[in-house]
C-alpha cells in the first residue's frame, strides 16, 4: 500500500521572535522539523515523505543536508501547502495520506 507523509514547514514563524524559524530552532540537539522526517522514516509503512517549506527558508533546509524526501515550496495559507503538497503526490498513486505540522513534533 501507499502511504505518504507530509510535512508541514511552510509557515513564516512570525510571532516566534526569532531569527531561525521555529522548524529549524534545535530542540533536543537537533532542529524540530528533524524529529518529524526520523519518526516518519522510522514507521515503514511510509514510503513517501513530503517536506512542505516556506521559499524565505531554503537556507535552513538545504543544511539538513535531507535525502530520499521530496521538498516542495508551500504556498501563502496553510490550506495552500497542504493543497501544493496533495497535488505533487497525484502521480504516485498515494492511498493514505498523514499531514503533520512540523513544529509540533
Amino acid at each position: 500500500m501507499n502511504n505518504c507523509f507530509i510535512i508541514l514547514a511552510g509557515g513564516e514563524s512570525k510571532r516566534f521572535n526569532s531569527k531561525v524559524p521555529k522548524p529549524y530552532t534545535l530542540y533536543k540537539g537537533k532542529p524540530l522539523i528533524l524529529h518529524s522526517i526520523e519518526k516518519a522514516k522510522n514507521y515503514i509503512k511510509f514510503n513517501k515523505i513530503i517536506v512542505v517549506i516556506n521559499k524565505k527558508h531554503k537556507k535552513f533546509i538545504k543544511k539538513l543536508n535531507i535525502r530520499n524526501i521530496k521538498i516542495i515550496e508551500g504556498g501563502k495559507t496553510r490550506a495552500d501547502s497542504s493543497y501544493r503538497a496533495l497535488k505533487s503526490i497525484k502521480s504516485y498513486n498515494i492511498k493514505n495520506v498523514m499531514i503533520h505540522d512540523a513544529a509540533r513534533p
